[in-house]
């Protein structure tokens, strides 16, 4: 967090890199765009089975309780936890999956500790719903998972500068 921007991709290469049940199973940081567009999974798939993909674009808006002053960015950042399964075995799957939920629900304690650090930066973690959606059986041919939602909210200083307009 060198800027005054919540990083997510860095946030959670970093969640992936510092948590034991994701470096003892394997679990590989990856940036992706959206689920339409997976190279940055595609690239390491040789490599890897296990991922946490971060999508490094988001969705959000700006908004004000007066909506002239004290503007507020809210953004939605996504993020994939994926595990490869033998193809066809339910119960590997079930495995997979199971580990899955069981990293996720690591991330969000982790993420309800960090949240009080980030407020006093002045950035929000909204943790009072935190979205998620289990993949469904015959995704990418062989992969479980689920993927989550984190809102954010933090503010941004909004200053009209008429050399900027002609």
């Amino acid at each position: 967090m060198e800027n005054d921007n919540f990083d997510a991709v860095a946030y959670f290469y970093s969640m992936t890199e510092h948590n034991r049940l994701a470096k003892e199973k394997g679990f590989l940081p990856v940036t992706i765009s959206s689920m339409d567009n997976l190279e940055g999974l595609f690239e390491e798939y040789r490599d890897a089975d296990r991922f946490v993909a971060v999508t490094d674009t988001n969705s959000g808006n700006l908004s004000s309780a007066d909506g002239a002053y004290g503007f507020s960015r809210h953004r939605a950042y996504t993020v994939f936890i994926l595990s490869a399964y033998e193809y066809g075995n339910m119960q590997s799957r079930q495995k997979e999956l199971e580990l899955c939920r069981t990293l996720f629900h690591q991330f969000v304690s982790k993420i309800i500790r960090d949240k009080y650090l980030y407020e006093e930066k002045m950035m929000y973690f909204d943790t009072h719903s935190i979205p998620n959606q289990e993949i469904g059986r015959y995704y990418l041919s062989g992969m479980t998972g689920l993927h989550f939602t984190l809102y954010v909210q933090e503010p941004i200083e909004l200053i009209y500068d008429d050399g900027q307009w002609t």
